[in-house]
C-alpha cells in the first residue's frame, strides 16, 4: 500500500498583496486537515527586514528569480513568518540593531532595506512638532 502525501497550500495577505505558499508543516504531510486558522498579525517594516535577513542568510538572493520577484517575496514573507515564528523575528531584529555601519553586514542590510521599501514602501515621516510659544 502506498501512502499518498499531500502538499497543501496556504493563502495569505502581506499588506495588500495576496500570496499562496506551502506551510512547512504541511509539506508532504499525510495527516488529515481538520481546521483552518486565520489571524491578522501587525508587522512593521523592520519585521519584514528581519524576515529578509533570515532568508538571505539562509541562501536566498535578492535577484529577480528569487526575492527580487514580487510574488515570490510576498510568499516567502508569509512562509518565513509561519515557519520561524515571531520570537525569532524579534531576536533577528535585535541582531540587526547591532550591525555597525561600514561592515559587510551593513551593506547587505542596506540592500535588504531597499528591497523591502520597493515592496512595501516607507511610512511618511511626521513633520517635526513646532515648539509651543507662550503669547
Amino acid at each position: 500500500m502506498t501512502m499518498r502525501l499531500h502538499t497543501e497550500r496556504a493563502q495569505g495577505m502581506v499588506g495588500d498583496h495576496h500570496a499562496t505558499f506551502i506551510p512547512t508543516h504541511r509539506e508532504d504531510n499525510d495527516t488529515p486537515i481538520v481546521m483552518q486558522v486565520s489571524m491578522s498579525v501587525p508587522v512593521s517594516l523592520e519585521d519584514v527586514e528581519a524576515v529578509f535577513w533570515i532568508l538571505v542568510n539562509g541562501g536566498a538572493t535578492l535577484e529577480p528569480c528569487e526575492l527580487g520577484d514580487d510574488q515570490y517575496a510576498h510568499a516567502m514573507v508569509l512562509e518565513t513568518f509561519l515557519h520561524e515564528g515571531s520570537n525569532r523575528i524579534y531576536l533577528v531584529r535585535q541582531d540587526i540593531e547591532d550591525i555597525k555601519p561600514g561592515s559587510g553586514d551593513y551593506a547587505l542590510l542596506l540592500m535588504i532595506r531597499r528591497r523591502v521599501a520597493e515592496l512595501y514602501g516607507r511610512p511618511d515621516v511626521p513633520a517635526p512638532r513646532r515648539a509651543l510659544t507662550g503669547v
